[in-house]
């Protein structure tokens, strides 16, 4: 398969299947709020509530992945809320006539002010809809674009027949570019919590999986180091090696997105449906490898198409 759609639940339940092999304690129905300082003001663990039950939790070392929030990075004041972020809706539906071999991405001013709209099919007659929407550029609300959509059977919601929602998802995500730092003395972030998503289609569980084992063993090899900063430091020299430049080159190429009218889109399109359909898995995971922009450029020779390459590129 070239593509596929994530079932995040088993997706989520496998990955703990596989803590739970290791040795690992997990620990369901815990929250955590609010976090410990030892004497000399470095973090040394957590307080987190079970049910009614308080848990005063101490430890040489923190991985946060805690999300969007940030959790424990921003209750210690090491980091500030993000600014740009993508907000998200969608229903998981069944839909009376659903090719389930395509999944589809809408833009447009009629599927979302600032960003795009997706039906991903799941199953036979099954599959999610939604829409998505930048900050600030708008503050228009994704819930209420959705409905509209599902309402008036927008195309291509028109040749689906009946569409009944069965679950509705809502989350948030950063976007605007990786952490500056994501290693602190006792801590690492990880996933949203370091900005480890791609800017153009606003997904980044693959990174948080990719780069949580990263943290895992790196903050192993840490502890007898006391988790310092400098024992840390090669987590967040990796990952930044790994995505940073390709994050970047996303956050022109969206900021390019984001500026455009249909006419624009039209445009773009038009340069996009050239694309095989690895070159464009490749373009809209942020794939931007100096040798792959080349190579695009050498089979799309259009003025249009190099100039989109060109900024990719441009450092």
């Amino acid at each position: 398969y070239q593509s596929c759609v994530l079932d995040v639940r088993q997706t989520y339940r496998h990955l703990a299947n596989l803590a739970s092999t290791e040795g690992a304690e997990i620990m369901i129905s815990t929250n955590v709020f609010q976090t410990k300082k030892d004497k000399n003001h470095k973090l040394s663990g957590i307080i987190a509530k079970q049910n009614e039950d308080i848990l005063d939790i101490s430890c040489n070392l923190i991985i946060d992945a805690s999300g969007f929030n940030s959790f424990i990075a921003r209750n210690l004041g090491f980091v500030k809320k993000w600014e740009r972020y993508g907000i998200g809706c969608e229903y998981e539906c069944y839909c009376e006539n659903l090719d389930v071999e395509t999944w589809t991405l809408m833009v447009g001013k009629i599927y979302s002010p600032a960003g795009y709209a997706w039906i991903f099919p799941t199953s036979k007659n099954h599959a999610r809809i939604g829409v998505g929407v930048a900050r600030p550029e708008s503050q228009e609300d994704p819930t209420i674009i959705l409905h509209n959509l599902l309402k008036n059977k927008i195309k291509p919601l028109n040749e689906m027949g009946k569409i009944q929602p069965l679950e509705y998802h809502r989350g948030f995500i950063p976007n605007q570019g990786g952490r500056e730092c994501s290693v602190f003395d006792n801590l690492i972030l990880v996933g949203d919590s370091a900005g480890q998503s791609n800017p153009l289609v606003l997904e980044g569980i693959r990174h948080a999986i990719e780069f949580g084992r990263l943290a895992g063993e790196v903050g192993a090899n840490s502890i007898e180091k006391n988790s310092t900063r400098e024992s840390l430091l090669e987590y967040e020299r990796i990952w930044k090696k790994k995505i940073s430049s390709k994050i970047e080159s996303s956050l022109r190429v969206q900021s390019r997105w984001l500026k455009f009218e249909d006419d624009d889109w039209n445009k773009e399109l038009d340069i996009i449906k050239e694309m095989s359909v690895d070159e464009l898995l490749d373009f809209v995971r942020g794939d931007f490898s100096a040798a792959k922009m080349v190579k695009l450029a050498f089979n799309h020779p259009k003025i249009a198409a190099k100039q989109l390459f060109k900024l990719v590129l441009k450092k």
